[in-house]
């Protein structure tokens, strides 16, 4: 038999050659040095990886120093003393092995060192749009929120919600010291509204059954008025994109300049706006903005911590809130208007308590 060809050396290394090739390259001296040298060069490609799957420390930073010597190049011509070669040691690496290679680099480094990237900031801030109105399921989030004349610093929001069902919620919020500060939740599938109120070191519940209809679905409220801040964001044609790449990966950093406030006669403007967004899942991990709603001014920023979607694992007491043995619970009468319903319910018992 004739010696192997390149790509039958290649199919001997990666088992996958025919029983003859295979004969031939345990016979054949010089086919079975091309094997082994073959088979070194596969381990020496394979040793840039990382057990992950990633690129290794090593070869990310020899790429390093590789790019910051090409940057401190000027001139069209640069001579240089030829430096013996590392690869030169392994020989040749075949076309197939030479492919693997520039696919490792261009798809797995180069997005990791900060290379450029075809996304826009219209485009990053689309595709977190998606992110946000695509959401199934029942997911659970704590995000920390500051707003304008807060005094006591920012609060921690933590909410459950079902994505499938966005009527059934449950959000809390948390004082800087970790007390609560107020709850609301409501469950259609058991009929439920309750909301809490901590007033003097106690919590109050006022609590209502046989609800008529869902109403006021806060976490949807919110995401609403996420979504048209991230429109009027992708509209300003001022849109400033930074990329970062750090140890929890790639974020896209989409702002809008600040400018000088105006009367507003809309809805809802934004005299300056930084979305922190992530890079694996585009979903907003930061978000800060300036402006006016309803013509009133505002400033707010909103830190996302955790967010998991908790599926087969969330029940009925995921939305409700659950009296503990000193707080005080008040039932009160389902109305269309759950602020109705909370003021009915403590008249009612304050009437009570004065023998009324």
């Amino acid at each position: 038999m004739r010696c192997l060809t390149d790509i039958e050396v290649q199919a001997v290394v990666d088992g996958e050659a025919s029983d003859e090739c295979r004969a031939h390259a345990d016979g054949c001296e010089a086919c079975r040095a091309r094997v082994d040298e073959r088979r070194d060069q596969m381990e020496t490609i394979a040793s840039l990886i990382d057990a992950d799957g990633m690129p290794s420390s090593a070869l990310e930073l020899r790429l390093r120093h590789a790019m910051r010597d090409v940057g401190s190049v000027r001139g069209a011509t640069v001579l240089r003393a030829r430096r013996p070669s590392a690869w030169r040691n392994v020989g040749l690496v075949s076309a197939l092995a030479t492919a693997a290679v520039i696919a490792l680099v261009v798809y797995g480094v180069l997005p990791r060192l900060g290379a450029p990237t075809t996304l826009s900031a219209s485009e990053v801030l689309s595709r977190s749009l998606q992110t946000i109105s695509s959401g199934q399921g029942v997911e659970r989030l704590e995000y920390e929120v500051a707003m304008g004349g807060m005094t006591d610093g920012p609060v921690v929001i933590r909410q459950v919600i079902d994505r499938d069902n966005p009527h059934r919620y449950k959000v809390a919020s948390y004082r800087p010291d970790g007390t609560i500060a107020t709850a609301i939740s409501q469950d259609p599938v058991q009929q439920l509204r309750s909301q809490l109120f901590h007033v003097d070191g106690t919590n109050y519940i006022v609590r209502v059954g046989a609800i008529h209809t869902p109403v006021l679905s806060i976490p949807q409220m919110a995401q609403a008025l996420v979504e048209t801040s991230i429109g009027i964001m992708q509209a300003k044609s001022d849109q400033q994109l930074t990329i970062e790449d750090g140890p929890t990966g790639r974020r896209y950093i989409v702002e809008i300049p600040p400018v000088t406030p105006q009367t507003s006669t809309t809805t809802l403007d934004l005299f300056s706006a930084r979305a922190v967004i992530s890079g694996t899942d585009f979903r907003i991990q930061e978000f800060n903005a300036t402006g006016t709603i309803l013509r009133q001014p505002f400033s707010v920023s909103v830190k996302l911590r955790t967010h998991e979607y908790i599926g087969g694992a969330a029940t009925d007491e995921s939305f409700a809130i659950t009296p503990g043995p000193d707080d005080v619970v008040l039932e009160g009468q389902a109305d269309e208007d759950p602020v109705t319903e909370l003021m009915t319910t403590v008249l009612r018992e304050l009437g009570r308590a004065r023998g009324n």
